[in-house]
């Protein structure tokens, strides 16, 4: 099982790697991204395109921030059309720079893949760690912290190498600034701050955080407590 693991998020899901209640959770994700991307081929409606952009995430991790931009538009001199909440003032409103109706000047490939298909790159890899609450204490703190960062190595050479992978490298700096992805996914901070956030998916929030549950061995790691919308805290 353990050789396994470093394969469970990077390819297909697998039941038999995560056990069935993991490999769910597991599943309802990936058709929750088919559906997403499914929306995305109607991007000439206003409302799934904002929608979708409430998906977006600003990455906040104390290192180099990102200076905000608008493809094709300027707030400080808005173009007649462009949607009022796509500026706060003369700067972009950050909950939208990176949706397709604020960037007037994305093609429509780079509308799918900045805008849509990549709005959360390797989210999926945080399952790995040991504050989701659902890993056996079989396996070692070093070995769940290992896996994800494997995964995420894979998750980057997938995405690079794929239709997007012209547009990775902006899709990178806008999440995670100058930082290599793992060093910030791989972190129980940035999970937490995910699940906190209200407008995260409810879908990605189950798979990636299980309430403490007491059990007669303590045979789970659940280093962390949060009360997380969706999921709840331990009954107390």
């Amino acid at each position: 099982l353990k050789a396994l693991v470093p394969q469970l998020v990077g390819g297909p899901c697998s039941q038999r790697c995560l056990g069935s209640g993991v490999w769910r959770d597991c599943v309802s994700m990936k058709a929750a991204w088919v559906l997403a991307a499914l929306a995305a081929a109607g991007v000439e409606s206003a409302s799934a395109a904002k929608a979708s952009s409430l998906l977006l995430r600003r990455a906040d991790h104390g290192k180099s921030q990102t200076t905000l931009e608008l493809a094709g538009a300027n707030c400080a001199d808005p173009p007649t059309g462009l949607p009022k909440y796509c500026c706060d003032g003369i700067i972009p409103n950050f909950a939208y720079a990176s949706s397709c109706e604020c960037n007037p000047g994305w093609t429509h490939q780079e509308c799918i893949c900045k805008g849509h298909l990549n709005s959360m790159p390797c989210h999926e890899c945080m399952v790995h760690l040991p504050a989701t609450n659902r890993w056996l204490k079989s396996f070692k703190k070093s070995e769940l912290y290992e896996n994800c960062n494997a995964c995420v190595g894979r998750c980057k050479t997938d995405l690079e190498s794929g239709s997007c992978g012209s547009f990775m490298g902006d899709i990178w700096t806008k999440n995670f600034g100058a930082s290599d992805p793992a060093e910030i996914l791989c972190t129980e901070d940035y999970l937490k701050k995910q699940l906190m956030t209200k407008d995260y998916p409810t879908d990605m929030t189950r798979v990636l955080y299980k309430a403490p549950r007491t059990t007669a061995d303590d045979e789970y790691h659940q280093p962390v407590d949060w009360d997380v919308a969706g999921v709840g805290g331990k009954p107390r």
